[in-house]
């Protein structure tokens, strides 16, 4: 059911392909070919992409069904779906191993199939989502470890490439594993090697963290904005308040412990857990649905109380998870609620939920047998209703948070760009440049070189489409200009409806899965236009 629940459908749902996503994919195409991304770096151990600086792993898990499947939608999230499929596995093999109860065991992997927050997750290529299939496998392996050597140096090997997954997996997988070594300490044999194993891949993230891989961290800290303290101390000052009175509660720590507190927290919140879900709708999530069934919200609490109150053997792993799950999101800036930052959480959640539901349920059987009856039904209702949401109103909603369109943009004007002086990409279908590697499977080597000549960090520029104007053959990139650019002789132009005047030659109009109009693509007029103005 989780393999069917992630896989069908795979290309069309989420609606829309993120530039990350399409990035992720050529990369993968392009490692094939060359042995290089698609900046022309050997075998990276961090991802140039756009500037950001992204973990690598998921461009080399890619590389498989890209070969097999070609480059498409479908070939790029597949390696997603399928760890997400194989996590309901592990997860069932985990608590049955810590737990050693078969009931917990079914729970949890039957909770995590039909996670409405672990399905959207796993079916786009999103590399957050990894580490919910690393993390639970490294721990399965370790504590399966502690009597077979082999299966110990295994999951140190996980471990070490949950560190090229995602960003959050480089703060909190050390700080797991040290527990789990420091609780286990005298149960590992030859301590030296396994250690040494992660060791290598710590210091390999060290190394890649300092070449680039934190640029797209420092990016996105709180840390950038503690600064306003300054201003916040300012105001209260020209208020009345004594100076020193306004130091005390408007510096750079209480602000950065204000924000910290208040991200942190509120991934814990029922509002996000609950009720409201995620704040975007990237990553195929559905803001105003909880990344949990409110049906779940008594096992939650029950689960607290047997992880608490029950003396659980080496239960310390677990907690800490939890604990520190929470902790690379809360550093972040954005809107909040990031299901992408936080989703490490899982399966640990999971097994929490699974150890509530069946305290819960064996006290029902005892009690009121008919009251579980109703809890599997609610069950039901409460998944049919995420269906409906995902598969339907996710398209008819949120498309356009996860940028639905390009596919039916460049798959016109791969068909008709021979007949056309040039093609001009309005910079509002952000990052498009990857879109026509993508699509038109440009050879990575005329991509690499091309590439080289944008030269935006020379600029002193962050993000390629930071540049004004550049270019990937027939293909320019920048921002339209109404007049000028619509005098150009035999060009088109392709952008949001409200770029061009309303009198332009509309070629082709793309349309949202809800009917509403996404992007144009218009054909230039030349000095007719020049004329009409």
């Amino acid at each position: 059911m989780g393999f069917l629940l992630r896989v069908v459908g795979l290309p069309n749902h989420p609606a829309g392909f993120t530039p990350d996503e399409a990035s992720f994919g050529y990369d993968a195409y392009s490692l094939l070919k060359t042995g290089k991304d698609q900046w022309g770096n050997a075998m990276p151990l961090v991802l140039k992409s756009f500037g950001d600086g992204k973990m690598p792993l998921y461009a080399y898990l890619a590389m498989p069904s890209v070969a097999l499947f070609g480059l498409n939608e479908f070939s790029v999230r597949l390696p997603n779906a399928l760890l997400g499929s194989l996590v309901v596995l592990v997860t069932y093999f985990l608590v049955r191993e810590w737990r050693r109860n078969e009931s917990e065991a079914l729970l949890a992997a039957l909770l995590l199939a039909i996670s409405p927050w672990h399905i959207p997750m796993s079916r786009g290529a999103f590399e957050a989502n990894l580490t919910t299939f690393l993390m639970p496998l490294g721990l399965l392996l370790f504590l399966k470890g502690l009597k077979n050597r082999k299966l110990l140096i295994l999951s140190m090997v996980v471990f070490g490439l949950n560190m090229f997954s995602y960003h959050s997996a480089r703060l909190v997988t050390p700080i797991v594993l040290g527990v789990l070594v420091v609780s286990n300490w005298e149960k590992i044999e030859r301590k030296i090697l396994p250690i040494g194993i992660f060791g290598v891949f710590l210091g390999l993230a060290g190394v890649t963290y300092l070449g680039g891989a934190g640029a797209r961290v420092g990016s996105v800290s709180i840390f950038s904005l503690v600064g306003s303290a300054g201003e916040e101390r300012y105001l209260a000052v020209m208020t009345g308040t004594p100076d020193m009175v306004a130091r005390i509660f408007n510096n750079k720590l209480t602000k950065l412990v204000e924000l910290f507190g208040q991200n942190y927290l509120s991934y814990f919140s029922p509002n996000f857990l609950f009720t409201q879900g995620a704040r975007e709708g990237t990553y195929g999530m559905l803001p105003g649905r909880g990344v949990f069934f409110l049906i779940e919200l008594p096992f939650l609490i029950a689960g607290i109380w047997v992880l608490v109150k029950e003396k659980i053997k080496n239960k310390r792993w677990h907690i800490i998870w939890i604990v520190m799950a929470p902790v690379p999101a809360a550093l972040a800036i954005g809107p909040g609620h990031a299901a992408n930052r936080a989703v490490i959480m899982l399966p640990a959640l999971q097994i929490i939920l699974a150890m509530g539901g069946v305290y819960l349920i064996n006290e029902l059987i005892k009690r009121r047998k008919e009251l579980v009856w109703l809890i599997v039904f609610v069950f039901g209702v409460s998944f049919a209703f995420f269906l409906e949401d995902y598969f339907i109103q996710q398209p008819a909603q949120k498309a356009a948070d996860m940028v639905y369109g390009p596919r039916e943009v460049f798959g016109y004007l791969e068909e008709v760009k021979n007949d056309y002086n040039g093609i001009i990409i309005s910079k509002s279908i952000s990052e498009a440049h990857i879109y026509v590697a993508f699509y038109s499977r440009i050879d990575p080597k005329e991509y690499q070189s091309q590439a080289e000549k944008w030269g935006f960090e020379e600029s002193g520029l962050v993000w390629v489409d930071q540049m004004p104007e550049y270019k990937l053959g027939e293909y320019t990139f920048k921002s339209i200009d109404r007049v000028f650019d619509l005098q150009r002789e035999n060009y088109l132009l392709a952008g949001r409806p409200d770029e061009f005047r309303e009198d332009v030659n509309v070629k082709k109009i793309i349309y949202f899965p809800n009917k509403q109009v996404a992007y144009w693509i218009v054909k230039t007029e030349g000095e007719m236009y020049a004329r009409a103005e």
